[in-house]
C-alpha cells in the first residue's frame, strides 16, 4: 500500500519529495549546528529548565544525564501541558496536592519526552530534514557517539539557511487554513489546554471580527517565570495566575501578509515577526496562517 502524500512533500515510498538541489548539497549540516546548544541535565528543577529556556529564548530544551548523554527533550508546549494544559499537570494536582511551588522543584525529567528524534554528526543534511518534516518536529538535537550533545538544529535554523532560494509560489499554496482563533478575554489556564489537545504553538486572538494579537506558548512560560505571577507562585496563588486573560500577555501589532503575495517575500516578515508565523488575509479578511513550519515545506521541497 502506498504513503499517504501530506500536502504534496512525500513520495510513494515515504521519503519527502525534497528537490534535488537539497540533496546535493553535501556538507552543511556542520553549518546549520547551533554549538553550545542551550541544555539541562535531566535532574534539575523544572523551574531551572523555565530559567534557561527564558535567559536564552528558546523553546526546546535538550535534557542529557550527567555524562552530557542525551536522554529526552523539553518544550515549552511540555512546560504549558505541566501548568495546566493537560496530562503532564496531574504531577500537579496528584504529587503535589495542587501546590505548584512544590511541584516546580520536580525534576525536568518528570516531564520530559524519552523518545527524542535526534541525528549524529555524521548524517546528512536531507536526513535531518526528513526526520523533521516525517516526525513533526520543529528540533532536531545532534549527537556524537555514544548520544553526546553536539548541538540542536531548529526548523528555523533551516529557513535561515535556505532562504536565499528562490520562492515563486504564492502563500495561499503553503499556508494552513481554518485558522483557531480565541477571544483575548480567554484564560491562561483555558488557552494552555486549547494548545496542548491540538498540538499549537500559537493562538491568534480576535475581538468581534478584528484580530487584536496573538499568544504563544513561550508567552505563557514568561509570564509564569517572571515577576508578579512567579510571587505569586511562591505564595501558592497559581490558580490566580492561570486565571489571567491572554490579553495580558498576547502580541499585538499581528504581521498580515497577502493570500497572494509571493513566498519569497512572505519568508523575511515570518522570521522577524517574533511569533514564527504571520497571518493571511484574502481581501483583508482572515484566511490562514502561515508559519515556520509551512516555509520550512516550501523550501525543501521547491
Amino acid at each position: 500500500m502506498s504513503k499517504k502524500v501530506v500536502r504534496g512533500f512525500l513520495r510513494s515510498d515515504g521519503k519527502p519529495n525534497f528537490s534535488t538541489a537539497v540533496f546535493n548539497k553535501p556538507g552543511e549540516l556542520e553549518y546549520l549546528i547551533h554549538k553550545p546548544v542551550h541544555s539541562s541535565t535531566s535532574r534539575s528543577p523544572i523551574i531551572k529548565g523555565i530559567d534557561i529556556m527564558i535567559t536564552n529564548g528558546v523553546r526546546r530544551l535538550p535534557i542529557t544525564d550527567s555524562k552530557n548523554q542525551l536522554v529526552g527533550i523539553v518544550t515549552a508546549t511540555d512546560i504549558v501541558d505541566f501548568l495546566g494544559g493537560g496530562d503532564r499537570h496531574n504531577i500537579v494536582k496528584s504529587k503535589h496536592k495542587g501546590r505548584f511551588f512544590s511541584a516546580i522543584n520536580e525534576p525536568l525529567e518528570s516531564i520530559m519526552t524519552r523518545d527524542v528524534i535526534y541525528a549524529e554528526t555524521c548524517e546528512s543534511f536531507a536526513g535531518v530534514l526528513e526526520k523533521m518534516i516525517k516526525g513533526n518536529k520543529g528540533t532536531v538535537p545532534i549527537v556524537k557517539k555514544p548520544m553526546e550533545l553536539v548541538g540542536i538544529v531548529t526548523e528555523m535554523d533551516v529557513v535561515r539557511y535556505l532562504s536565499g532560494r528562490s520562492l515563486n509560489q504564492k502563500v495561499s499554496e503553503f499556508m494552513t487554513r481554518n485558522v483557531v482563533f480565541a477571544s483575548p478575554d480567554l484564560s491562561i489556564s483555558s488557552a494552555a489546554k486549547l494548545m496542548v489537545s491540538n498540538g499549537f504553538r500559537r493562538i491568534p486572538l480576535k475581538s468581534g471580527d478584528a484580530v487584536v494579537g496573538i499568544v504563544t506558548t513561550m508567552d505563557i512560560v514568561r509570564y509564569i517565570g517572571g515577576g508578579s505571577a512567579f510571587r505569586k507562585i511562591l505564595l501558592d496563588e497559581m490558580n490566580q495566575v492561570l486565571s489571567t486573560p491572554v490579553r495580558e500577555i498576547m502580541r499585538t501589532g499581528v504581521v498580515s501578509v497577502d493570500i497572494a503575495l509571493p513566498l519569497g517575500e512572505a519568508a523575511p516578515l515570518i522570521r522577524s515577526s517574533g511569533v514564527g508565523a504571520v497571518l493571511v488575509r484574502d481581501c483583508g479578511e482572515p484566511a490562514g496562517i502561515l508559519t515556520e513550519r509551512d516555509l520550512l515545506t516550501a523550501l525543501v521541497t521547491s
